[in-house]
């Protein structure tokens, strides 16, 4: 079945060879009108039982489940459509349909279509603007594959959007960028003897970081990038342990740090995701670092100072930060010189994240710098740090508040 329109839609069976077939049995000159409904009903039931499975064959083998994310790099003019094959979620009795939810590069929901239980359906959409646009697949408590042709696509795999997977995901791929030299991969399987391998390969196959567990709590993997190969195509695998008492079912995926959130099927779609302006490399022309380590317990203030010899007129201004235990927003506030105050982004519970904002060029001055940092108790933490931080001055500077 192909599901066609824009943000309207019409309901049209799709042409095989066996449905050729099928008019060949109508057209058939058979003095027999009996055999000839017969040999009809045979190649209508032929095609009520394959169909589904070739579908399932050229999807990919990712099992979705609940909410996420895909995007497709789109072309005003070009229709791209939608594979769907909804399936139940083994023998439990989930009525859940699959929404699917197409937002253009504006934002705007430009498509919505539902796709009942136990189909398969084909979806066009015809792209109105150049542009990344996302599509949402909603599968409920049930599962579904999902692919996209006619564009290159990618599953988002970011903190606030993670992937949702239950029993199946085919090896991804995603790019590290020049320069980054560490990552991190967080992921929870949060029901008692569900559990999950986790695999990553570096652009030479070799592998780079595995882990076993049954992440009964979200966890954390730190990936180290061997020198020479950043600014490269590596591959994540998920797959189901062999240890004993545990199997691969529900588990949330995200990518963090320096890396583009997107996780794609084809190696070759990964580039295009990596390649805007958030991903280009800085040009930064001066580093000026602000010494020192701040410890921040429960309602404590620190202070830091430095030396700013020139602030050249026309450049991008940033402050580069290490947060450390920064779990909840406004935890760690800083101000620049009695400016109003800037939040380190969070970046998680005993987890350190450098991030780098932009500041204005006003608010620094040429000579004595100071800067005033703050922990904000309500939330309960013990102790957050500030290090490693440095302003930055050049014509591209990307600023990172995590994804």
């Amino acid at each position: 079945m192909r599901v066609a329109g824009e943000i309207t839609s019409e309901t049209t069976v799709e042409t095989s060879p066996l449905d050729e077939a099928n008019d060949a049995t109508r057209a058939d000159d058979c003095p027999n009108e009996g055999m000839t409904m017969n040999r009809l009903l045979v190649a209508l039931a032929i095609i009520a039982l394959t169909a589904p499975l070739c579908a399932a064959q050229e999807l990919p083998e990712t099992l979705l489940r609940h909410d996420n994310f895909l995007v497709f790099d789109g072309h005003a003019g070009d229709t791209i459509a939608i594979e769907i094959q909804s399936l139940r979620k083994a023998g439990y009795v989930y009525a859940d349909d699959v929404v699917v939810e197409v937002i253009d590069p504006s934002s705007e929901r430009a498509l919505r279509e539902l796709v009942p239980l136990g189909e398969t359906a084909s979806i066009e959409y015809d792209v109105a603007a150049d542009g990344n646009h996302a599509v949402r697949i909603a599968a409920g408590w049930n599962v579904v594959r999902a692919a996209i042709t006619g564009a290159p696509w990618a599953l988002v795999a970011w903190k606030n959007v993670p992937i949702n997977i239950c029993g199946a995901m085919a090896p991804v791929y995603f790019k590290v960028l020049p320069g980054v030299e560490q990552f991190s991969i967080s992921l929870s399987a949060s029901v008692t003897g569900e559990g999950a391998e986790l695999t990553v390969l570096g652009p030479d196959g070799e592998v780079v970081a595995h882990e076993v567990g049954d992440f009964d709590s979200l966890q954390t993997v730190q990936v180290d990038v061997p020198a020479g190969a950043d600014g490269a195509v590596w591959e994540l695998r998920l797959t189901d342990p062999e240890e004993e008492g545990l199997n691969l079912d529900d588990v949330q995926l995200y990518l963090s740090g320096r890396v583009p959130p997107f996780l794609s099927p084809n190696a070759e779609d990964v580039e295009i995701f990596a390649a805007g302006e958030l991903y280009q490399p800085d040009a930064i022309d001066a580093t000026v670092p602000i010494p020192g380590r701040v410890n921040l317990g429960p309602g404590e203030t620190g202070t830091a100072a430095w030396q700013m010899d020139a602030l050249p007129e026309g450049k991008v201004y940033a402050l580069r930060v290490a947060g450390t235990d920064v779990d909840y927003p406004k935890e760690l506030m800083l101000s620049i010189n009695g400016a109003e105050a800037i939040a380190v982004p969070v970046g998680g519970n005993a987890v350190t994240v450098t991030f780098t904002l932009h500041i204005p060029r006003e608010m620094l001055r040429v000579g004595e710098n100071t800067m005033v940092l703050t922990q904000d108790p309500s939330g309960g933490s013990n102790t957050v740090v500030a290090s490693e931080m440095q302003i930055l001055i050049g014509d591209r500077i990307r600023e990172f508040k995590g994804y």
